[in-house]
């Protein structure tokens, strides 16, 4: 009996061994967390250990003094984790800080990062650096993060998460990224993405080259759900950057808020995008905007599009708008259109076709709807308290009935 118990606890101590001997915590390996010392290659230590075989590298609570970027080169799975808010990175450098890719540049897959905060401090970041840059990075996730700065008009955030390359099966989950210069998530191609919860707020800069999410193409089944996207030169861009990896395919965003932006939601490829519950407003230029010589397919179900213009409109005549679309297609159902002081829904070309305008409510706009388009619907919407009068084009193959003063 005595001996079945001391094989016992020896297979329990042994299993404890291993298990903990994956965890490296970075104090372990000398690093300080005052805020003064400086711990890079402490850190760079414990991740060179964690590289061997994977594991966890473990951020205690301290604020951590990071100077040259945190190189993860692996084929195995690992995970970052911190204690939470209280976990601290001070990113002091021009670079990015985080940078995760694989041995052999082949895709990299379960990883888990979560639990900390990313600040930057004392120099300025090129707008192209990112505080998380992964390549190839598939069936991962990254959340319960804060990136932000601890003076933003000295080292403001430059860019939150890079997923470039490959970018399949990831979560990004509850990320609060304030103050953005740069980008907040830049998407390579790939699928199945969800950006979940979280807000990206940039530095209310409207003019500058900030955006809160980038697809660049080539990705389909991104999901954005309950995000808040404010203050920055575009809120989403779906596009096909590089002009090789093909348009974007489906993109879908629910209860998501574009607030405040340059440009809210800007589409310049082919994608079909779904929004369910839109509340896209206060933007300058537009709230929704399609780019010419797209065939883009865009489909909102309820929801607010409102307050173009309202901190600035220096030219009402194409800026300030709902909705802007200069090619493709579109279907809107239930959505309210109103207080924009350009257009509220602006077609300016022929080319959009075979669109539809259902049971909307589109009133106090600079003007309602201005539509040259061609074989298209518009019924049962109520227009009211519009500046100036509707314009629509020739309906000899459209079909437009049962409104209230559109």
């Amino acid at each position: 009996m005595l001996q079945i118990k001391l094989i016992s606890f020896l297979i329990l101590f042994l299993i404890f061994n291993i298990v903990s001997s994956t965890i490296y915590n970075i104090r372990d390996f000398g690093a300080k967390g005052d805020g003064n010392t400086d711990d890079t290659q402490s850190v760079l230590e414990a991740i060179s250990k964690c590289m061997i075989n994977g594991g966890v590298l473990y951020i205690p609570s301290g604020t951590f003094v990071i100077r040259s970027s945190l190189i993860f080169k692996t084929n195995l799975p690992f995970t970052i984790n911190g204690d939470g808010m209280n976990s601290i990175l001070l990113w002091e450098f021009n670079d990015h800080l985080i940078i995760i890719s694989s041995e052999s540049n082949n895709e990299i897959s379960q990883i888990t990062i979560r639990d900390f905060v990313i600040t930057s401090s004392i120099v300025e970041k090129s707008l192209d650096k990112f505080g998380i840059y992964a390549e190839n990075l598939v069936k991962s996730q990254i959340e319960h993060l804060i990136i932000n700065s601890n003076d933003s008009k000295i080292s403001p955030i430059s860019g939150g998460i890079a997923m470039i390359g490959v970018a399949d099966t990831n979560t990004i989950r509850d990320v609060i990224m304030w103050e953005i210069k740069g980008t907040g998530i830049k998407i390579g191609y790939g699928s199945e993405i969800r950006i979940l919860g979280g807000r990206i707020i940039g530095a209310n800069l409207r003019f500058d080259q900030s955006i809160g999410i980038h697809c660049t193409g080539n990705n389909g089944g991104v999901h954005i759900e309950n995000t808040d996207i404010i203050a920055l030169a575009i809120g989403m861009l779906i596009e096909n950057q590089n002009g090789t990896s093909g348009s974007n395919r489906e993109i879908f965003i629910s209860q998501a808020t574009l607030d405040s932006n340059g440009q809210g939601l800007v589409i310049r490829d082919n994608s079909y995008v779904s929004i369910i519950g839109i509340w896209a407003a206060s933007s300058t230029i537009h709230q929704v905007f399609i780019e010419e010589n797209t065939t883009a397919v865009l489909s909102i179900s309820g929801g607010t599009i409102f307050n173009g213009g309202v901190y600035e409109c220096p030219n009402n005549s194409n800026w300030c708008n709902g909705m802007t679309i200069k090619s493709g297609t579109f279907i809107l159902s239930g959505v309210e259109i109103r207080n924009n002081k350009g257009r509220g829904i602006w077609i300016p070309n022929k080319s959009v076709t075979q669109f539809q305008i259902i049971s909307c409510r589109i009133f106090a706009n600079g003007q309602g709807l201005y539509i040259n388009g061609s074989s298209f619907i518009i019924s049962n919407n109520v227009c009211n308290s519009n500046q100036l009068p509707n314009f629509i084009s020739d309906t000899k193959d459209s079909i437009v009935q049962n409104n209230l003063a559109c």
